[in-house]
């Protein structure tokens, strides 16, 4: 199993293709395979695709300690600089799209950035709804992790898409049954995320930034696109009709070509 000592914990990564690097980073109790094997393959048909496991996720330690933005920054540094990567494409979803600014904002080590579902957090972001946030917020102290499961896909899939793709979200399922976030990792995480906010400095992301944004999403609102694009200087915003959370996962051809475009 691929596994690197960053920061005195152990990270998981995975690398797929060859090609120009493109560093992928998942958002809040995500795991690699959240990805999809059919997004992640077709990013690797053009790149060197490098997906890993936050600390405290899926297969990388958790190293028990407060978590910030900044600091989950420095694990993806800490991989790039391990693998000997100087500079990548960044791809950041949800929470991995604040890591990504992070990323973009201390470090010289971004070629292009790609946001997806994200905000710049702080006071000028759109929070979801009342009803969205008493699920985010729900204890997952000694819950089954399916009820869990079942619970939160409701907030990263429009309704269309569990309707009509049944397999695919028993295999959604499946894959957070597997490596469910452990509950104070969880809680570690959702603490980073309420300290995060990039409002003010994204005037110095100078790299170009492509920022994707399903029209369904309940959990970070759409609207939260067209703030980080007013903020960062060279942005462009595709916003994904059919899609919720994941456009990734609900239309991938969608998403794919929007990369390819962008990054070519």
């Amino acid at each position: 199993m691929p596994n690197l000592e960053i920061n005195n914990f152990r990270l998981y990564y995975e690398i797929y293709g060859d090609g120009p690097s493109l560093l992928m980073i998942l958002g809040i109790g995500a795991n690699i395979n959240w990805w999809g094997k059919y997004f992640i393959n077709g990013l690797a048909k053009h790149f060197k695709v490098i997906v890993f496991d936050n600390r405290g996720t899926g297969q990388s330690e958790d190293p028990k300690q407060d978590y910030f933005i900044k600091l989950l920054a420095d694990d993806a540094i800490g991989l790039l600089n391990a693998l000997n990567i100087d500079k990548a494409y960044v791809f950041g979803h949800s929470m991995g799209g604040y890591i990504a600014q992070e990323l973009a904002l201390n470090y010289t080590r971004v070629n292009k950035l790609v946001l997806c579902s994200t905000s710049c957090g702080g006071n000028k972001a759109i929070l979801a709804s009342p009803e969205v946030l008493e699920i985010l917020g729900k204890t997952r102290k000694g819950r089954d992790p399916e009820e869990v499961a079942k619970e939160n896909l409701k907030l990263f899939y429009s309704i269309e898409f569990m309707e009509n793709y049944p397999k695919l979200i028993n295999f959604a399922i499946q894959n957070m049954v597997k490596a469910p976030l452990d509950s104070d990792s969880y809680l570690r995480q959702t603490k980073a995320i309420e300290l995060f906010d990039t409002c003010n400095r994204l005037k110095n992301i100078k790299i170009p930034t492509l920022i994707l944004h399903g029209m369904k999403d309940i959990l970070v609102p759409t609207q939260n696109a067209n703030i980080l694009a007013n903020l960062i200087p060279n942005s462009q915003v595709k916003i994904i009709s059919k899609s919720a959370h994941a456009p990734f996962v609900e239309q991938p051809d969608l998403v794919l070509k929007a990369i390819f475009d962008f990054l070519r």
